[in-house]
């Protein structure tokens, strides 16, 4: 599913008023900092860029346009990123150019290549099934990378130039002799589509050589024939690969000289038919660096159906095809044995049953579907009319009513002669869930059989917090990538636990983000306009094998806070400040005025002494060019969440203040910030009197805490209560929705009010 918002995190522009003494610069004293962006490909595909990712900040999203494909190929070269849609493959690639359109300038011109004889190379590509394959294919020379970096279409036009362009529609390529790196994906399609024709494909497959000589003239062929299937097995918990399972297929080359190509493919549910991934086992690289990777996401099988003694393989459709929020697709939860109907026969007896109908060109399988449960189908199962499987979804805008399947041709065949009896089952909130990364480094093994065992991974115990679905992500990175990206996805029958797994490996990074209230994932059945929080880990980190962590999500109180990964800095004469909301868990989610009623609410302002320097009800967020003198600075934030049902948090306003002058070097300063430990439910509410806070600093200083003190309201906030602090403990008196009023100062003039108005519910 996709994100219509990405959870990156990015540093939006504020109309800040130019200080008296300060430098008079641009006409806005406060700039906004490169950071988060948004792309529109030629498309109409949306990449949201961010770019702080590079210093430990979020990731990068990419939302296809309504209709369009789930898979996208992606290039990281020369400082510049690329976002490919996968049928868009012969296009050229700087029209994908995610770096040059957000900067509004043309591609640079490439360098000249070095004088010498260039030889001619042809490059030819076999899909998996011995057909011609589509994809693209990639030319580095992994001793100098000035002298030798081009791609080319699969399989490419055979009548087109053969030119030493780095990128033009031909299969062939001119190069100066050498070492060169050509690798590339090719894609198999299902045997009933032309194998380079448009549509979906079956899976993909790494294939080539990442090192090879090249002396004269030749031809390369890319034969996915020769890739070995990548599995994964999870011993001590069932999976099962179901729709987006595979979300990454990525790699990178280095050469000896001149930067790294990172290239790969990035997967959502629905970019292929089958959950399979392929890779060309290769011999280990002597010059430069290389490695591959698949990224996984398993749970518990959504699915399962057996008739009689034959094991079937449904697999839902995709939810977006007839869906915006996890709530409106059907799904079945728990065990149901159904007897088999011809839900094409007319007349048949469907009621109670697994109605079985054969996809038909033209005929929406909504309109099937509607027609079986109108007839009393429990189920619907869609078999294909080819060999096969098949997704298509005949057409959009119509909501299914019944859970429903696709199946194989074969399958749906086997079963409707059987006319038996069918056991399925379904959950559809797993307890559990796998992210894994397994990286071939130097070489492509032999040996693509990866098991997942929980003692060679880490644990995390994720508690999410509050009413109703989230959607959330989860971001990896290794050394070499300089971009994140991440699929979001529903987490269900909220407020729950899940047991998630991942990867541990000291050159894996990881960081994750929660969206509350669940985001649509498509526009196709719009309701009313809501805000949302995007909490974003307060940051990345590698895990080790065995480790046991546990972190919670929107757990109350939401109040104001700020970034971690993006903390308040000084560097010279210039601020960069961000604010926004941060629940119990340090999860940190920039919040500003919806533009719509019923949403959010805020109001930023920044005083230096007792001049108001900014003002916003915009995004928190910016670089602000003050004075280089030593002064006192306050920054306040306020927040109301005006949604319909918000029961929690529904007012909050924060005052931070510091003193600061002109830095030689990037400061982090000294703000203060308070944490909250009130042994909360997962509906954040508990029948212990005991709250904890604890007061400390951004940047990590030992400056003395000289007070902190409490007070509590049950009235929201009409009338407030001091309450003792012991060590920073407080007991709580009274029942009810409990509003609180902290306030804690420093030795150094640096303090924090921080007030929260329904903070949360003591029973």
């Amino acid at each position: 599913m996709w994100l219509r918002t990405a959870a990156a995190l990015g540093l939006g522009a504020l109309a800040f008023a130019t200080p008296a003494a300060a430098d008079p610069g641009p006409a806005s004293a406060l700039r906004a900092e490169a950071g988060a962006y948004d792309v529109t490909l030629p498309t109409g595909d949306t990449v949201h860029v961010d770019d702080t990712v590079r210093v430990g900040g979020g990731g990068t999203t990419v939302t296809p346009a309504a209709g369009r494909t789930a898979a996208f190929s992606v290039r990281h070269s020369g400082g510049d990123l690329y976002v490919v849609p996968d049928d868009r493959l012969a296009d050229d690639p700087e029209r994908y150019n995610v770096t040059a359109l957000h900067e509004r300038r043309r591609p640079a011109v490439p360098e000249p290549k070095a004088s010498g004889e260039l030889v001619t190379v042809r490059v030819k590509s076999i899909a998996r099934d011995g057909r011609p394959g589509l994809g693209t294919a990639g030319f580095l020379n992994v001793k100098d990378a000035s002298i030798g970096n081009a791609h080319r279409p699969l399989p490419g036009d055979p009548e087109a130039p053969c030119t030493d362009e780095r990128w033009s529609g031909s299969n062939c390529v001119r190069l100066v002799p050498g070492t060169y790196s050509v690798m590339g994906v090719v894609k198999t399609m299902p045997s009933w589509a032309p194998s380079t024709g448009p549509g979906k494909p079956l899976d993909h497959s790494l294939v080539g050589y990442p090192e090879i000589e090249i002396t004269g003239d030749t031809e390369i062929v890319l034969d996915a024939r020769k890739a070995r299937e990548v599995t994964v097995r999870t011993p001590e918990h069932a999976t099962a690969p179901g729709p987006g399972a595979i979300s990454h297929l990525m790699w990178t080359r280095g050469p000896a000289n001149g930067p790294a190509v990172d290239e790969g493919v990035y997967m959502g549910d629905g970019a292929t038919l089958e959950q399979r991934v392929f890779l060309q086992p290769s011999a280990p690289v002597r010059t430069g660096t290389f490695e591959a990777y698949t990224r996984w996401r398993l749970e518990a099988p959504a699915i399962t159906m057996r008739a009689g003694s034959r094991s079937l393989h449904p697999e839902y459709y995709p939810a977006a095809y007839f869906s915006d929020t996890s709530d409106q697709f059907p799904r079945l939860d728990g065990s149901a044995h159904m007897r088999v109907a011809d839900g094409d026969r007319p007349g048949a007896d469907l009621r109670g049953r697994l109605a079985l109908v054969q996809r038909r060109d033209g005929v929406p399988v909504a309109e099937q579907v509607d027609r079986a449960a109108e007839a009393g189908a429990r189920m619907v199962a869609v078999y294909n009319d080819e060999p096969g499987v098949n997704d298509d979804p005949g057409g959009y805008g119509r909501q299914l009513k019944v859970p429903t399947v696709r199946l194989s041709r074969e399958d749906g065949l086997a079963v409707l002669r059987g006319r038996t009896t069918v056991t399925a089952k379904g959950i559809v909130d797993s307890p559990y869930q796998y992210d894994l990364l397994f990286p071939e480094k130097g070489q492509v093994s032999k040996n693509l059989n990866y098991v997942a065992r929980t003692r060679d991974l880490a644990r995390i115990d994720n508690a999410y917090h509050g009413s109703g679905s989230m959607t959330v992500a989860r971001y990896s990175r290794r050394p070499w990538e300089d971009f994140a990206l991440a699929y979001s996805r529903p987490v269900t029958g909220t407020p729950r636990t899940r047991v998630e797994y991942v990867s541990a490996d000291p050159e894996t990074q990881w960081s994750a983000m929660a969206i509350t209230p669940e985001q649509p994932y498509n526009n196709a059945f719009p309701g009313p306009d809501t805000p949302h929080f995007v909490l974003g880990e307060s940051k990345w980190k590698a895990y080790k094998a065995g480790e046991r962590n546990a972190h919670s999500w929107a757990e109350a109180p939401l109040t104001g806070g700020i970034s971690a990964q993006s903390p308040i800095v000084r560097a010279g004469d210039q601020i960069r400040l961000r604010v926004g909301m941060a629940d119990a868990a340090r999860n940190f989610s920039d919040a500003y005025s919806s533009s719509f009623p019923n949403g959010f609410v805020t109001d930023f302002r920044v005083y230096r002494g007792d001049e108001l320097v900014a003002q916003t009800a915009h995004k928190a967020s910016g670089v602000l060019t003050t004075t280089p003198d030593d002064a006192e600075y306050r920054v306040e934030y306020d927040f109301a969440n005006n949604a319909p049902g918000t029961r929690l948090s529904t007012r909050t306003r924060t005052s931070w203040t510091f003193r600061s002058a002109h830095t030689t070097d990037v400061t982090v300063l000294p703000l203060l910030q308070i944490g909250y430990d009130a042994a909360l439910d997962l509906r954040d509410r508990t029948r212990s009197k005991t709250l904890r806070l604890t007061a400390g600093h951004q940047d990590g200083s030992s400056a003395r805490l000289r007070r902190l003190s409490l007070q509590t309201s049950f009235d929201d906030g009409a009338t407030w209560t001091d309450v003792p602090l012991r060590n920073g403990v407080a007991r709580l008196q009274g029942k009810g929705t409990v509003s609180l009023r902290v306030t804690a100062e420093d030795a150094q003039g640096g303090a924090i009010v921080q007030e929260t108005v329904r903070a949360y519910e003591l029973r």
